[in-house]
């Protein structure tokens, strides 16, 4: 089979938890013998791209997948909320008419930036499929977060955005969950790597089929974490992900500022995208002179299980709603305990004081209570760690196998409907 991967960042521009979902993904599906390409919004220089009607295109090849990058000349306003582009029905069109013949079956990973994708390929007879990674497709917030900063339940036909999210249109919003219910509709398989994430959508969208496949880790980078109050001089909290204001940082920061002891030390683990670097100067000024707290950077690909053995707690201060959470994982891959915020995707994992412990959502003063538990009584972690297990933990190439099945489904399908006679 030959797969047209579709989303809306990727590496080395991008490496959130979609981007690595989909190189897992992609490089696996290849190594079992299928042909892997990939669509991609970019953000890169201008220089580094070449005219192709009204969009910039620039190829490349990341870990031996077959990159396009596409952007425009001028990014339009509506680029990360509208559901169609012109210039990208346009630029798919071309591309399905030249090589859309060969493509067995078109997947989004993620249809931000990209959706028109989806017009295009149902267009031209060939079945996709879609993940939800996120809640784009329902709330053009991405995340499901009032402006009043609260979770949402679900946009209820654009009534509870009304409510909650004021500023927004409200035939903006109507409209858009329209489309949105066609091009789910229009899908041949959708996926979501959670339960939690299946129920949401469907309260919005009742009459939607959708299959839960978890992501899967390389499992074999991982080793149990072995480090015991005999072996560290310091406990090391961490946190491992993006730098935006949905993932709380600045709850941990403010909380580990509050903690009273010098036996411990906070490492920050992530990068901020290049609309959040404010974000990122507040959470390095909030840390201050803090000699107890670092900025690491991003760790590569592969990296995963030596930044794990290295820490005794993760941390997962999440303000919204996830959908599925690699670190959490990788800490029950490594037996490293967790704490994390008590909010749907992270607490149905944790076990007080089995797994870790979960503290109240946005609540620094809970968080900081958990921290100096763990800074008194080191001891506690061992306790904890003797009692994980990383049953739930599902390896990339189950995943992978998982897809694969519905892409042959969904090609077969497509194939015997097109050998139907006419009437």
């Amino acid at each position: 089979m030959r797969i047209l991967y579709v989303v809306h960042q990727f590496y080395p521009e991008s490496c959130a938890g979609t981007e690595r979902f989909l190189l897992h993904l992609a490089s696996s599906v290849q190594r079992s013998g299928h042909r892997a390409d990939i669509v991609t919004y970019s953000f890169g220089r201008r220089s580094e791209f070449r005219s192709s009607g009204s969009l910039l295109v620039r190829q490349y090849q990341y870990k031996g997948l077959s990159v396009t990058g596409v952007r425009h000349d001028k990014i339009p306003i509506d680029i990360n909320t509208s559901l169609g582009n012109s210039s990208v029905l346009s630029f798919a069109t071309e591309v399905f008419e030249n090589h859309g013949r060969g493509y067995d079956v078109v997947h989004l990973a993620h249809p931000m930036r990209l959706t028109s994708f989806a017009i295009s390929a149902a267009e031209a007879g060939i079945p996709y499929v879609l993940t939800l990674t996120d809640f784009w497709m329902m709330c053009p917030k991405v995340n499901l977060h009032t402006s009043f900063h609260t979770q949402c339940s679900g946009p209820s036909e654009g009534e509870v955005c009304r409510q909650w999210c004021p500023e927004l249109p409200r035939e903006f919003v109507k409209s858009r969950l329209k489309a949105a219910r066609e091009i789910l509709r229009g899908a041949k398989a959708i996926i979501a790597p959670s339960r939690f994430v299946v129920a949401m959508f469907k309260k919005e969208f009742p009459e939607l089929s959708t299959t839960i496949i978890p992501h899967g880790l390389a499992l074999d980078e991982f080793s149990k974490n072995l480090r015991t109050p005999e072996t560290r001089a310091r406990i090391v909290f961490a946190y491992c992900g993006g730098l935006s204001a949905h993932k709380g940082v600045h709850i941990l920061i403010g909380a580990f500022r509050s903690l009273e002891a010098h036996n411990v030390e906070l490492r920050i683990y992530g990068s901020s995208s290049p609309h959040e670097r404010e974000y990122e100067r507040t959470l390095r000024n909030m840390a201050g002179q803090d000699d107890r707290i670092e900025f690491c950077g991003t760790y590569q690909e592969g990296e995963a299980g030596r930044v794990f053995r290295g820490i005794d707690v993760l941390i997962i201060p999440s303000v919204c709603y996830e959908t599925f959470s690699f670190a959490l994982h990788e800490a029950l891959a490594s037996g490293v305990p967790v704490i994390a915020s008590a909010i749907a995707c992270l607490d149905e994992k944790i076990e007080d004081s089995v797994t870790g412990w979960t503290f109240r959502v946005g609540d620094a003063d809970d968080l900081t209570s958990k921290l100096k538990l763990i800074a008194s009584n080191p001891q506690i972690l061992d306790t904890v760690k003797q009692g994980m297990a990383n049953g739930d933990v599902s390896r990339v190439e189950e995943e992978a196998y998982l897809y694969e099945r519905i892409y042959g489904t969904v090609q077969s399908f497509n194939w015997q409907a097109s050998e139907k006679p006419s009437k």
